[in-house]
């Protein structure tokens, strides 16, 4: 994109200073209208410590950090401009009626540092480092949380590219409705989420790198989003979908706990779900999920390597798992299902080689009997767990677990049939170390 474009730019020429104390937000302003003007280019941020309030992006203009450039946020609440979106958002509201209410219309919500707004053609590149400063604000979610640091919105055709991002007051980058664009090479360390995109297609998040203290990556209303060669540690989730998607693909990543960047808020750094798919899990989000694949993804110490939970006006199509090793899964199965009636078609799980702690306790299997599924701590199968799926097919897999554990390794719920083909599974009251299953059944009992 930006190879095509001759225009180079310096905001020194607008007389931003670098010594950590101006404030150079018109000066940088300046320099991007002027690169527009005249047909698109790039704007420099050379060497040095640049204090900014809000930057407003434009059309064909590429804002380039060189190496030894920091653009930090200023700590000034009122230098922050809030979104002005150019279509309607609303659906992409969440948790309404708790204290992590937001909306794209919400002024203190919407702030942020940098603003891609209604732009084509855009983007940030560079191997400098944008610093949020952590400008926190009682007004915000939670009382503390403060303008994100990239927001994007009604926006395609973007690249950003190999820079930093540390210290977000909250979101590092958080975008609406996004079309065919890219995140590759970034690295954000700390703040709360590291890329959260709430509406897109045709987007690819590549090789990225996130030390995050909330979720790394999160959103929905996702088509068409590859999600590759990512490097994902979270004080949360690694992958958090609470909107339904499609045409999802995750590959060739690595996710793992504990969390480097405590949460802020809990001060927490366990690490929840590798991969957790929950439309419906922060307010209203009808709507289908389908063809999603997860391939070849390592996990260690996490709370469970998958959750897919189904709100009532959710379906699920195809989800495929594939050459996914997970290794000191701390207390949950690998998950499909829902708790009310919401169904999922069809789950293929191929080459999984799963490793979970035990439970030292003989009397949990009969524990769960009569109880409701709101009391369980976890789940009364040690490994996997489906509810509510028409066809599951399990193949060539492996389900184990470290000291001792008397649940069952798969427990299949209303389920219409299920395959099992070269499954091996950890059982204590066999006697076996190792069950070897291949079966086929259908109208599969349930527990």
């Amino acid at each position: 994109m930006h190879l095509l474009l001759s225009i180079l730019i310096s905001i020194l020429t607008f007389g931003a200073v670098g010594d950590g104390k101006t404030d150079n937000t018109q000066a940088i302003n300046k320099a991007v209208a002027e690169c527009a003007r005249q047909g698109g280019g790039t704007v420099s941020v050379p060497q040095g410590v640049f204090l900014s309030g809000t930057i407003h992006m434009k059309s064909r203009v590429v804002l380039r950090l060189e190496r030894e450039a920091v653009l930090r946020g200023i700590g000034d609440l009122l230098a922050y401009d809030y979104l002005h979106p150019v279509s309607d958002l609303s659906k992409y509201e969440s948790g309404r009626g708790t204290v992590n209410f937001n909306s794209a219309t919400d002024p203190v919500w919407s702030q942020a540092l940098i603003h891609f707004v209604g732009v084509s053609h855009s983007g940030i590149e560079g191997k400098g480092i944008i610093d949020g400063a952590q400008v926190f604000n009682p007004r915000g979610e939670e009382h503390q949380r403060g303008p994100h640091t990239i927001l994007i919105a009604n926006s395609k055709n973007l690249r950003f590219k190999d820079f930093k991002i540390v210290r977000a007051s909250n979101y590092a980058i958080l975008g609406y409705e996004i079309d065919k664009s890219l995140f590759s090479g970034i690295t954000i360390t700390g703040g709360w989420d590291g890329i959260h995109i709430r509406g897109c297609n045709h987007v690819r998040i590549d090789r990225c790198e996130m030390h995050t203290g909330d979720d790394a990556i999160a959103g929905g209303y996702w088509n068409h989003i590859r999600i590759t060669r990512c490097t994902l540690n979270s004080s949360c989730n690694g992958i958090r979908m609470i909107q339904p998607s499609r045409n999802m693909l995750v590959e060739d990543c690595t996710i793992y706990g504990p969390g480097a960047e405590k949460h802020i808020t809990s001060g927490n750094r366990n690490s929840s779900y590798a991969i957790s798919l929950e439309p419906g899990g922060w307010g209203s989000a009808p709507g289908r999920l389908d063809n999603i694949t997860l391939r070849r993804i390592k996990v260690a110490t996490v709370l469970a390597p998958l959750s897919v939970t189904l709100s009532e006006d959710n379906t699920l199509g195809r989800l495929v798992v594939e050459d996914l090793t997970a290794r000191d899964i701390t207390r949950m199965a690998l998950s499909v299902k829902s708790w009310g009636t919401a169904r999922s078609e069809k789950i293929v799980i191929r080459r999984a080689d799963l490793e979970f702690r035990g439970i030292d306790d003989p009397k949990l299997p009969e524990w769960f009997e009569n109880r409701s599924t709101s009391e369980w701590p976890y789940f009364p199968s040690y490994a996997m767990y489906f509810r509510n799926v028409d066809k599951v097919s399990i193949q060539d897999s492996r389900c184990t677990f470290t000291g001792k554990d008397y649940r069952p390794s798969i427990i299949y719920k209303n389920v219409k049939s299920y395959e099992e083909k070269d499954v091996r599974s950890r059982s204590i009251n066999t006697g076996l170390i190792f069950t070897v299953v291949s079966n086929k059944r259908t109208n599969a009992k349930s527990f």
